[in-house]
């Protein structure tokens, strides 16, 4: 009789070991990681999100030459699938670097080298005015000393303890890095007491009023994101009462419409 038992307590087991390992397959390899609901946002030149999972080999080339360690590599607690590079604006933007070393480095193809010649041609999704009451332009406040900690900590040089968290590593040029990080450092800073127009001001695409700018509405001013918007991140980063969201892999179209 005890023998018995012991089989079936064996049997048991033995299936649930089997449904586990099946459920495992489900959650680290199956549709649930290539047909996740939100894509997040991809460096620029992402292929479009099953193709990039399939071809992105999780290198880390791409994060190790971001001139502004914008680019992340996703943990086992993430949604961005796992040791895939990805890059959240809410902490640091991505600043449209002159021929996109990013997607030079990628040695798959999971980054398109034929979006690196122009920065025009890349596209990782729109941005969209998330909380329009928080605005300080729109609400005529001037950037406070009390946002000052918050825009460094925004636009801050990481320190190599840092760096190792986030898993940025040493490129070639470290000092050059540097100095591109505390020019906008600097650039943001000066805004302190004044009116806040930093998302427009700063916005890296080349002619940035064809993708944002402030616009009148009622006694103040709101930025408007316009139809050459690439979903960069930057002004999400930036912004010193968190207005600004990005909604990665969709265009201007798709968000606000076609305009007559």
């Amino acid at each position: 009789m005890k023998d018995k038992k012991r089989r079936e307590f064996v049997k048991q087991m033995i299936g649930l070991g089997v449904l586990g390992l099946a459920a495992a397959g489900t959650v680290w390899g199956g549709k649930e990681l290539l047909q996740r609901e939100e894509s997040p946002l991809r460096p620029p030149g992402a292929m479009p999100e099953h193709q990039f999972l399939a071809l992105c080999i999780k290198c880390g080339q791409c994060l190790q030459v971001c001139p502004y360690d914008a680019i992340m590599l996703e943990d086992v607690n993430g949604k961005a699938g796992l040791g895939t590079a990805y890059i959240d604006p809410d902490k640091r933007g991505c600043y449209l670097c002159r021929a996109l070393p990013c997607i030079l480095a990628c040695p798959s193809g999971a980054l398109k080298h034929e979006d690196a010649d122009d920065v025009r041609k890349t596209h990782m999704g729109v941005a969209v005015i998330a909380n329009e009451s928080a605005c300080l332009a729109l609400n005529n406040k001037p950037v406070p000393k009390s946002e000052r900690d918050l825009i460094f900590e925004h636009t801050k040089v990481l320190t190599p303890a840092e760096r190792r968290e986030k898993k940025v590593f040493d490129i070639p040029n470290p000092s050059e890095k540097r100095t591109l990080q505390v020019e906008l450092l600097k650039k943001v800073e000066s805004y302190v007491g004044k009116q806040c127009t930093i998302c427009a001001d700063l916005c890296p695409y080349p002619e940035q009023s064809l993708a944002i700018g402030m616009v009148k509405k009622g006694n103040g001013y709101i930025p408007e994101i316009r139809s050459k918007c690439v979903g960069c991140g930057a002004c999400v980063e930036l912004c010193p009462t968190d207005v600004l969201k990005i909604i990665p892999r969709k265009t201007y179209d798709e968000v606000y419409g076609k305009k007559a």
